[in-house]
């Protein structure tokens, strides 16, 4: 089996090896790789390179590393890469799969409703952290809520025993905790087989301070924190250029690991963390392009997490399919409090304009994705809390946000429990989701109302497209109504922001409608339609007949 490590400026290279007596030397080709062909035995076996590091910080010391692309690594062995081979042949990464769904049609890019959760917490049994077998028994439920994309929190190994996996060590091993690659291929396939894309949350700006490419010559492939960054660990530098070999040493490797995971786990989309850090859109582009070659023709939708916002990464010339909303978040949130939250605050026409990513400069508003929560916010429901809103009425509330989200242009995101009211703080500790609350009544109800949403969107051709109308807006009184359409079908949407009753007559296009939040039938005459709104609800109208 061959042996390689991109390492250019090393002098010398050797291969450890628990089946090994001996270290074996490796050679160095021209472009800058070192390579050894070693037999290895049947069995489960640990592996490092031996070097001289270049790195400052460690003054010239011989150290050994792990394989900066193992495909799995042994924690117990201090993170060893680790392979496996049976009959003779690797079998690391269970290339036996049978894939048995990868013809299956998936959605495409503007009819997604993505489900982010932490593989370790959807299915936290209370004493231990969750995996990808426990989680292949909740996709029935996934699916019958709605969900169409799971885009799982960061699964490459990391350090420890728990956590949220946003300091990568090993950038192409995946966490052992949650299963073994087997595991994680089934599950994917599993997804496929309901029509579920999986999308893969993805750190590229930074890794852990042990990673191994930190030890072998820090400043080939790093750059020194800047004053004004926060400090995650070691920033990748994309912006070094080896003039020998005539490459970018950093894109490089991130464009090996952006190909990998779609090529070995059939993955279907990446988001990609903290985009603005790498602040580099050549860079981005050359992730999506090699990912895009990886998936050779599937659907493959790269979002970018670019905070602060910039509607150019996800524009024509830009490097992303979509990009995080997160104005949309901060001002209806803002608004469902009916407070301030930051810079935002209670609006019924801002919040208007933020259901059009348009009105915020994004080119192809269908693909951007809008989300009440997230791994970043704290929950709905602690924030409602917080402005001391309770019971019934942060329930009406959490509909009201609902049904803006899912009729927003663009692609709406849940975080992991947000559908039957979780409301755990904000913490980086694993810890289980609060499933109990389904047994509750509003939790019921709540998640009753996030499936119908789901369902509305998915079989509504309006929904899923660019297209949107504002047809009311009553600054004073809290109320809002837009259309949205494409070709004949439409759906129209009146929110009452404020929570209180109210009965209205306001601009409407004569017909028909089915109302179908409360489900009844109403007729509009004149350019007017009268109804009456309950406190913080949306009613969603759709022609009938």
């Amino acid at each position: 089996m061959e042996f390689t490590l991109f390492a250019p400026h090393v002098e010398k290279v050797e291969l450890v090896g628990s089946w090994l007596e001996r270290p074996v030397p490796l050679e160095k080709g021209e472009g800058g790789a070192w390579r050894a062909e070693v037999e290895v035995p049947d069995g489960r076996h640990c592996y490092k390179f031996r070097l001289k590091s270049l790195s400052p910080f460690l003054d010239g010391a011989t150290v050994e590393v792990a394989d900066p692309l193992a495909r799995a690594v042994d924690e117990a062995s201090d993170d060893a890469s680790l392979l496996v081979v049976q009959g003779g042949r690797d079998v690391t990464t269970a290339p036996g799969y049978a894939w048995r769904h990868d013809d299956v049609p998936l959605p495409q890019d503007n009819e997604l409703v993505i489900y982010e959760l932490h593989v370790g917490e959807f299915t936290h049994d209370g004493k231990t952290p969750g995996t990808f077998a426990r989680l292949l028994e909740k996709l029935d439920y996934l699916r019958d809520l709605g969900v169409n994309a799971l885009e799982l929190m960061p699964v490459k190994a990391y350090p420890g025993r728990n956590s949220w996996g946003y300091t990568p060590r090993h950038f192409t091993a995946l966490e052992s905790a949650y299963g073994t690659p087997e595991d994680f291929k089934r599950l994917v396939d599993e997804c496929h087989a309901r029509g579920m894309r999986v999308i893969l949350d993805m750190v590229f700006n930074h890794s852990d301070d042990k990673a191994p490419l930190t030890q072998i010559d820090f400043y080939y492939w790093y750059r020194d924190t800047r004053e004004d960054e926060l400090y995650f660990g070691p920033k990748l530098d994309y912006e070094r250029f080896d003039d020998t070999l005539g490459l970018f040493p950093a894109r490089k490797f991130a464009a090996e690991v952006a190909a990998y995971w779609v090529r070995e786990y059939h993955v279907d989309g990446y988001r990609l963390d903290a985009a603005y850090v790498i602040d580099n859109f050549d860079i981005l582009h050359d992730l999506r392009r090699h990912a895009k070659e990886a998936a050779a023709g599937k659907p493959f939708y790269l979002v970018a997490e670019h905070l602060p916002e910039n509607p150019a990464v996800a524009g024509p010339d830009g490097p992303a399919d979509g990009a995080w909303h997160q104005r949309f978040e901060l001002q209806v949130v803002a608004t469902l409090c009916e407070g301030e939250l930051r810079e935002f605050r209670y609006d019924p026409g801002k919040t208007l304009e933020a259901l059009d990513p348009r009105n915020h400069g994004y080119a192809a508003p269908e693909r951007v994705v809008h989300f009440l929560e997230s791994h970043d916010e704290i929950t709905l429901m602690r924030v409602l809390g917080d402005y001391g809103i309770t019971g019934d009425k942060a329930l009406r509330k959490n509909k009201l946000g609902a049904a803006l989200l899912f009729t927003a242009v663009g692609n709406p995101l849940l975080y992991q429990g947000q559908e039957f009211g979780g409301h755990r703080a904000r913490k980086q500790e694993v810890r289980p989701l609060q499933w109990d609350l389904l047994g509750a009544d509003y939790g019921r109800a709540l998640k009753e109302h996030y499936a119908f949403l789901a369902r509305l969107r998915h079989g509504s051709p309006a929904l899923k497209g660019a297209e949107m109308e504002p047809i009311h807006l009553d600054q004073e009184g809290g109320v809002i109504a837009y259309r949205r359409g494409y070709g004949e079908a439409e759906v129209l949407v009146v929110a009452n922001l404020r929570d209180e009753d109210k009965a209205l007559t306001i601009p409407f296009p004569d017909g028909r409608w089915r109302e179908l939040t409360f489900g009844y039938d109403i007729d509009s005459a004149g350019g007017q339609l009268a109804d009456t709104f309950p406190a913080s609800s949306a009613k969603i109208y759709v022609r009938r007949g």
